[in-house]
């Protein structure tokens, strides 16, 4: 018997497997991804499905599940003489690009 909630990896297999959208291997990109759409959300976009939910965060999510919202990775930063060390992962690596 595991801890795992039943369920818990349903957004992550659907959002995985919809052709439309690239992978999402990593549940950190798919919390940027849902939080990208939910300021966009925040902001006045309409959302892309009709749900129960009335919060802006759980309607991204449920869009990004759905393989509603379209997103890309940046450019891998270009390979230079700049130390890196020290300085947090997320100032290195590329940021996803959400569509509206």
């Amino acid at each position: 018997m595991t801890n795992e909630e039943p369920g818990a990896d349903t957004m992550t297999e659907s959002a995985e497997t919809t052709p439309s959208t690239p992978l999402i291997e990593s549940k950190f990109r798919l919390v940027h991804i849902a939080s990208r759409r939910a300021e966009q959300l925040m902001l006045g976009a309409r959302p892309k499905l009709e749900t129960k939910h009335t919060k802006f965060s759980r309607i991204a999510l449920a869009e990004v599940a759905g393989g509603l919202v379209k997103w890309q990775m940046g450019q891998r930063p270009v390979e230079s003489d700049v130390d890196v060390e020290g300085v947090p992962a997320e100032m290195v690596d590329p940021l996803p690009l959400i569509t509206p």
